[in-house]
């Protein structure tokens, strides 16, 4: 078997810690928008696409490894001792990517709840605006009907 594959597997996934860890950042960032006084539908938006590009070069790299591993998963079985020095460096990448998952998936759901937070008080006060229009409306229509009434009277 050929260095190449090992070299292209550990690669992989370095470059999946990259992109976990920008993702992580894209996180932080995200929950800072959410936090604003003055929450920014824009910066949300553009927050959430970057994002998902993000995710798009992780499962194109889970592809990459999934492939490549495919080719070699019975020689490194094979010959454990031979490779044992990669073997535990993408083991120690494997664990890296495991924890940056797990914290990702912990932001995510702390984003989600705050940021349906922010929807539901957005709403409201939408809600409440349109009541407040409505009430305006309904008040004017009253007086115009009052003005009415005392002319015909």
């Amino acid at each position: 078997m050929s260095n190449t594959y090992i070299t292209a597997l550990t690669e992989s996934l370095e470059k999946k810690v990259e992109v976990l860890t920008q993702i992580k950042r894209k996180n932080e960032e995200q929950s800072k928008i959410i936090e604003e006084p003055n929450f920014s539908f824009e910066k949300f938006d553009i927050n959430t696409e970057e994002k998902g590009v993000l995710i798009y070069k992780l499962e194109k790299l889970d592809d990459g490894f999934e492939m490549v591993y495919e080719k070699v998963r019975e020689e490194l079985n094979l010959n454990k001792d031979a490779y044992k020095d990669e073997i535990k460096r993408m083991q120690d990448l494997i664990t890296k990517i495991t924890e940056l998952s797990t914290c990702i998936q912990a932001q995510e759901l702390r984003n989600k709840t705050a940021v349906e937070s922010v929807f539901k008080s957005e709403r409201d006060r939408i809600k409440a605006t349109r009541s407040g229009a409505k009430a305006l409306k309904s008040y004017s229509d009253s007086m115009t009907i009052g003005k009415n009434l005392k002319n015909i009277l």
